[in-house]
């Protein structure tokens, strides 16, 4: 009697850490926080102000490319997905000529609906406007071509209280630098910008206007554009950080990976 006691009691401990230790592999919303691609699709997926949110890009040619930013995202940890709703669906064409994005194309869709979920073979993405689910892997685990190694830019990065945020806009990349001046003057670059995979730079196209952004006593803002900011580039130190170089005045800010 107390060997099958003591059998019942080892059973249920080792039920128990089993359970425990389930439970602290559980899957969670910061599972799916990252870059994830697959063939001509990048998914972002990141934290900002407490809030998720996903951007998924689809690269059509080296000129033409379709953005879907779904509005709100959250985790439903009865199907194990995370589910993401109110996409804004753009299309961008990239002129050459004038090295500049412009919309061709522009929806809004409040009452869809898309998920992702975690699989053995890749983070499965499904949405009423996909002909078939898409699987995507992440980033770290794809093959380092140069569309991947450009993609390693793409996020928030820091540097004291100057911030720069990295899009993936599939023809081309958008880095926007904003240096807060005083409590109520703000400093903003947005620069396009192509990798390139000798120098594995990211290089503005064009020449960037500063734009300085007031706010006014009544809570507006009042915006100038200044063409006194010229070309700059963007090289990575390590991987969790890069440098600003301004090309006009020399100068280079390092920024470090924002971790939300």
């Amino acid at each position: 009697m107390k060997k099958s006691m003591s059998l019942f009691v080892a059973l249920a401990l080792l039920i128990g850490c089993l359970a425990l230790c389930t439970f602290a592999h559980a899957e969670t919303a910061e599972d799916y926080r990252g870059i994830w691609v697959a063939d001509d699709v990048a998914v972002e997926i990141w934290l900002e102000d407490g809030e998720l949110h996903s951007w998924v890009v689809f690269t059509e040619s080296d000129e033409n490319s379709t953005i879907w930013d779904y509005h709100s995202c959250w985790y439903n940890e009865t199907d194990a997905c995370l589910e993401c709703a109110g996409a804004t669906r753009t299309t961008e064409h990239y002129d050459w000529l004038t090295e500049s994005v412009e919309e061709l194309d522009w929806s809004l869709g409040d009452l869809c609906f898309a998920s992702f979920k975690l699989s053995e073979s890749g983070l499965v993405f499904t949405d009423e406007e996909l002909d078939a689910p898409v699987v995507l892997k992440k980033l770290s685990d794809a093959d380092a071509g140069d569309r991947t190694k450009g993609l390693a830019f793409v996020g928030r990065w820091t540097a004291e209280s100057t911030e720069l945020r990295v899009e993936d806009h599939g023809s081309c990349y958008m880095f926007t630098v904003t240096v807060p001046i005083d409590a109520d003057t703000t400093h903003r670059w947005t620069y396009t910008c192509l990798y390139d995979p000798n120098s594995y730079d990211m290089n503005s196209v064009r020449i960037s206007p500063l734009r300085i952004i007031t706010r006014e006593e009544d809570g507006t803002s009042e915006i100038d554009d200044y063409n006194t900011a010229g070309a700059a580039f963007f090289t990575f130190i390590d991987a969790d950080r890069l440098a600003w170089h301004q090309l006009d005045s020399g100068l280079e800010t390092v920024f470090e990976r924002l971790d939300d």
